[in-house]
């Protein structure tokens, strides 16, 4: 009977210590915890302190308040998302000393991707001036060169993610890789050289910017290769839900401005003659004929960029410029609160795209001063991973 009481009081004792150590390393946790969030909220303060103007008071409640007819709040956010942020410099295995030097802009960009790159079997696929394909394993960003030599026996000029499967450009016809050889695509596809937006078993949706004068979002209808088409200056990302396409844009010119427009029935947009795609009309974007209302505006603000736009976990995240910080935001009506600083620089980008490919977010990211309309880096997105990739040299400003 002593060794049975004993023995109860010795797992008694056990159990209390474990429970006892727990709550410590609960209690570490939720301190250091509060202590990231602390730090992060007074670098937020102290940047947006320094660049306003100086008898405003900045509180993490209100780090920037628009001064703007469609009015948004900036803040802090009280559920702050810690991401784990990796940054990498990986130069273009095929990089040429003949571009580099040039002395013409549109030769030296030739050292950058050909097109914006995509995810393919786990793979960072990019395509070069050559006209061949390098692949990047993504779990540490080697070489992938026995997924680069199967693909490479063509000259590609683009290529994309079509119906799940890597396709390009060769020649004048768009070929398949069925995972042992490329194979003619023969259905119809609206794109030549330019990225995708989205795509889903309906459509493919793509655009086109004119900057200041306007830009355009296509939806190209599979079934009846008809495309639908509305204004959008200028898009960058889509998200379908259960109430329709939200449509992501932005634009730098003037103070910068960025919406979201959540298109239900895209077919009910205005129908393109196909004559009239990629054109302007009076010197502005198409996108500014269509006169179908076949939308609502979810969000409308100027004096800042949004870049992106991803899901993560059970929320939409937005990647956000404004007084020289680029950071990731959660959106609720007109409050922009921030839950990480990313690299907490000033990462800008002009025309950026970003897409989902099963459980990782590639976003492409160009800048006309360094590469033109050429992708110089990505962001890849993995749960609470980011990795940003600059190619041939640190694109960071």
């Amino acid at each position: 009977m002593f060794d049975k009481v004993g023995h109860i009081n010795k797992l008694q004792a056990m159990v209390k210590k474990l429970l006892y150590i727990l709550l410590i390393f609960g209690l570490s946790n939720s301190g250091f915890a509060q202590s990231l969030q602390l730090k992060f909220e007074n670098k937020l303060v102290e940047h947006f302190q320094k660049h306003t103007w100086k008898d405003v008071v900045v509180t993490r409640d209100s780090l920037y308040s628009s001064p703007y007819k469609d009015k948004f709040n900036v803040s802090v956010s009280d559920n702050y998302i810690e991401f784990d942020t990796t940054h990498l410099v990986i130069k273009n295995p095929y990089f040429s000393d003949k571009h580099d030097d040039a002395e013409e802009e549109k030769d030296y960009v030739k050292n950058f991707p050909k097109s914006f790159s995509v995810i393919y079997e786990n793979s960072l696929v990019t395509l070069f001036e050559n006209g061949k394909f390098t692949c990047f394993k993504l779990e540490n960003f080697e070489r992938n060169t026995e997924l680069e030599n199967k693909l490479n026996t063509k000259k590609f000029k683009y290529h994309w993610i079509i119906d799940n499967q890597l396709g390009g450009l060769s020649g004048n016809s768009i070929f398949l890789w069925n995972g042992n050889k490329w194979t003619k695509f023969k259905e119809n596809f609206p794109l030549k050289n330019q990225p995708k937006l989205f795509e889903d078993n309906q459509f493919i949706v793509y655009g086109e910017c004119f900057g200041e004068w306007g830009g355009t979002v296509y939806f190209f209808e599979k079934s009846s290769s008809k495309t639908f088409f509305t204004e959008s200056t200028c898009a960058n990302s889509v998200i379908k839900t259960s109430k329709g396409y939200n449509v992501l844009a932005h634009l730098g010119h003037g103070g910068g401005s960025a919406e979201i427009k959540t298109i239900p029935y895209p077919t009910k947009l205005t129908l393109a003659k196909p004559n009239e795609i990629g054109k302007s009309v009076n010197g502005e974007a198409l996108g500014y004929t269509d006169k179908s209302s076949a939308f609502e505006k979810k969000l409308d603000f100027y004096g800042l960029q949004i870049f992106s736009s991803f899901d993560y976990q059970d929320k939409v995240l937005y990647i956000v410029h404004l007084s020289e910080l680029t950071f990731i935001a959660e959106i609720k009506n007109n409050e922009i609160e921030i839950v990480n600083p990313l690299f907490f620089n000033d990462l800008y980008t002009h025309d950026p795209i970003t897409n989902k490919y099963g459980k990782y977010t590639l976003m492409n990211l160009d800048h006309y001063g360094t590469g033109l309309n050429r992708e110089i880096s990505v962001l890849i997105i993995e749960g609470n991973k980011i990795t940003k990739l600059d190619w041939n040299e640190n694109h960071s400003r």
